[in-house]
């Protein structure tokens, strides 16, 4: 029976922020870098040793978030091995097998529950306080120990989110592990998300939850607005979609 002291590694995360949150700053050096870019290359920008870049530009690779090739010269020598980001769920043969699959089932509940919503964001509760550490009995966190708790784990999960609190407090998720099938369904997949979001923080006693969500609100980005604890229990998260995705 899989407990919460030995389920670290269930949800498929790297490991912790130190993978993390390192993994999605070398995704965004290698999709803005006008050039390939190189295992030293990496090293020397994130502050690493070479080892432990190539390491997670490997398993980018693997994940499909990169690719590697071998640098083209005409002078002799020894060849580099450099990378390229890819953008969110370009094809790859292994992840391509997992979006496949979400596609199936999603496009299943979608089909078969047309206002699955409820149930999608019921769903992502009782997984987003199942993925979290509880607090100890009493133990108050306070909201930016919180905040780096839920986006740590966001991170974990290759969302790269980012907080910010200006104005109205809200996060950014630069990157959706599946965009085209949220695209497709996004009652069935952002409701899920909005719901894991939510439930880490009632896990975590946070006085904020996500109120609202914009799914797609720019190209590979979504954004959910945070807010008060609802007075009233709510049964799913408001979607607001930009105007040409309303219009369609």
């Amino acid at each position: 029976m899989t407990t919460r002291a030995n389920r670290a590694g269930y949800d498929g995360t790297t490991g912790g922020t130190e993978y993390g949150g390192r993994r999605t700053h070398i995704i965004q050096l290698l999709r803005d870098s006008r050039t390939p870019l190189s295992v030293a290359d990496i090293a020397k920008r994130v502050g690493i040793h070479v080892n432990t870049a190539r390491f997670h530009l490997e398993s980018l690779v693997d994940a499909g978030l990169a690719i590697r090739e071998a640098e083209v010269r005409s002078q002799p020598g020894r060849r580099r091995v450099l990378y390229t980001g890819t953008l969110p769920n370009q094809t790859h043969e292994r992840a391509q097998g997992y979006r496949l699959l979400s596609e199936i089932l999603t496009s299943t509940i979608a089909a078969c529950y047309p206002e699955a919503g409820a149930g999608m964001y019921a769903t992502g509760q009782e997984w987003g306080r199942y993925l979290t550490s509880r607090p100890a009995p009493f133990e108050a966190c306070h909201e930016e120990e919180i905040d780096k708790r839920v986006v740590d784990k966001l991170d974990a999960l290759w969302f790269a989110p980012e907080l910010r609190r200006e104005e109205r407090p809200h996060l950014l998720l630069h990157n959706c592990p599946f965009a085209e099938t949220a695209r497709q369904s996004p009652n069935v997949v952002c409701q899920l998300h909005a719901g894991m979001i939510n439930g880490s923080l009632e896990e975590l006693r946070s006085s904020q939850r996500v109120v609202e969500l914009e799914p797609h609100a720019e190209e590979h980005m979504c954004r959910a607005w945070l807010g008060a604890v609802p007075k009233r229990q709510v049964d799913r998260v408001p979607l607001s979609f930009p105007a040409e995705q309303a219009d369609s």
